[in-house]
């Protein structure tokens, strides 16, 4: 009978390196680049070997060729190495342990590409042959206002589209920036960013799974780069998405926990002290609510407690990320809702006006606080 491997003589993963401070020298590097930029192409993958089959044909035969193509494997037991090795000996094949995290294998992927655009695909998306074409071209005309760029995905004719807008808490509800195709974030699926905004990797590899995208979001605004959607640039999702990996309390717990770290991590303090208290209102229904359901209340008891256990690490990642920003929360907040709850929930609208006043009251200059900014359907919304 084989003995199982003990834990601590298993690989681990490589060490963090050290945040790099964003220079002038590396902003006029990257735009003496920028006429004809190379682009790295980064996919994480696990067990799909169908998808890849779709997802490399289909950069095989983008009209902007890529300058590599990065494959992270998360140890998959199925016939993904050997299907890349044998058809596609050209791309670059990072293997890691099954427990890597989708962040860590992102940042292994950034940290390992050579050029100074990187594209962050979906193995499960299958973009047009003008879809990297036109991701440059945007990127090249919206520089240096925007650092990163995401694309239209689709099912069939069906746009898969996330929230318009984060609220403060860092939920997603209905509503629109004052620019159509400006979004908060890049939606995960396919997003195309500098490199030298985040050499390090654009992702926190604590978060795991669950608001990666929102957090390169904060990320960006904070240097003072937006996030644009790219109309012109599609990519279609395959028919048969594979099930989540998560089982449902440890998805409820991540994207709890998540969530509220980004806004401990990115907001000033006197900013987060406003919002703390509409922050611990909102764990308290949570957990009322997860009376009825055990998946909801493990992961908000699990969010809380970890958030409580760890202040030194996040202590640590928010003193960095603060000393590298170069705006305000001012300019953050004003791409921000004050809207604490969907349109439509139960009790919305006397909650979200009450928590319109209390922005109002104690200075928090939301999205809603421009007189000039109204909702509007957007005329491009059709895929």
């Amino acid at each position: 009978m084989p003995v199982p491997t003990p834990f601590y003589t298993r690989p681990l993963p490589p060490p963090r390196p050290p945040e790099i401070p964003l220079s002038k020298r590396m902003e006029r590097d990257f735009e003496a680049r920028l006429a004809h930029p190379r682009v790295s192409v980064v996919l994480v993958n696990k067990d799909g070997v169908d998808s890849l089959w779709h997802c490399l044909f289909a950069l095989k035969t983008q009209t902007y060729v890529p300058e590599e193509v990065i494959l992270v494997d998360l140890a998959s037991k199925d016939a993904s190495l050997a299907f890349v090795r044998d058809n596609y000996p050209r791309v670059k094949v990072l293997e890691c342990p099954g427990d890597f995290s989708q962040t860590l294998a992102a940042n292994l992927g950034v940290r390992t590409a050579q050029g100074e655009l990187v594209a962050l695909l979906s193995p499960e998306a299958v973009p047009t042959p003008e879809w990297l074409s036109r991701l440059v071209e945007e990127f090249r005309r919206s520089w240096p206002g925007t650092g990163a760029l995401t694309s239209r995905v689709g099912r069939g004719k069906e746009e898969v589209q996330a929230a318009e807008v984060l609220n403060l808490l860092g939920r997603g509800v209905e509503g629109y920036l004052e620019d159509p195709v400006e979004a908060f974030h890049p939606e995960m699926g396919s997003i195309l960013f500098a490199r030298h905004l985040a050499p390090e990797g654009p992702f926190d590899e604590d978060h795991q799974a669950f608001q990666e995208d929102a957090y390169l979001g904060w990320k960006l605004r904070s240097l003072g780069k937006g996030v644009r959607r790219c109309r012109t640039a599609k990519a279609y999702l395959r028919e048969e998405g594979g099930a989540s990996r998560w089982p449902a309390w440890r998805a409820s717990y991540l994207g709890l926990r998540n969530r509220w770290l980004n806004l401990f991590l990115f907001y000033e303090g006197r900013t987060l002290l406003r919002v703390l208290p509409w922050m611990a209102l909102e764990a308290l229904v949570l957990l009322v609510r997860g009376l009825g359901s055990l998946r909801l209340f493990l992961g908000v008891l699990f969010a809380v407690g970890w958030i409580l256990l760890h202040p030194g690490p996040v202590l640590q990642k928010r003193g960095t990320l603060q000393g590298k920003r170069k705006v305000g929360d001012r300019a953050l907040l004003a791409h921000l809702s004050g809207r604490v709850l969907p349109d439509g929930s139960f009790l919305s609208r006397p909650v979200n006006f009450i928590s319109l006043a209390y922005c109002s009251l104690v200075g928090l200059p939301v999205l809603e606080s421009s007189a000039d900014r109204t909702d509007r359907s957007d005329p491009e919304s059709a895929f």
